[in-house]
């Protein structure tokens, strides 16, 4: 198995959310996240990044089916972070 990297594997940030964070409640079902061309590169290299390394594990033992991508969305400082996990 790969050396489990114990950083984020990268984080954007967010330019809009929609509706406004204040106007987030339970019954809001869909939350917008509006994401400049730069930043969104960023994302994607991150995502990319994560899942060159998760496809490095074995998916037949039980360990690599596991294996999954984390992408935290820090509302309080309007900022995605993708992370290796487990499910």
């Amino acid at each position: 198995m790969p050396e489990k990297k114990e950083a984020s594997f990268g984080s954007c940030g967010i330019a809009k959310i929609s509706p406004h964070k204040e106007d987030i409640t339970p019954d809001t079902k869909v939350l917008n996240l509006h994401i400049s061309f730069e930043e969104a590169l960023k994302l994607n290299l991150a995502i990319d990044e994560c899942l060159r390394t998760l496809n490095k594990y074995n998916r037949s033992m039980k360990e690599g089916k596991r294996t999954a991508l984390n992408m935290a969305i820090h509302l309080h400082a309007d900022r995605i972070t993708i992370v290796e996990s487990k499910i």
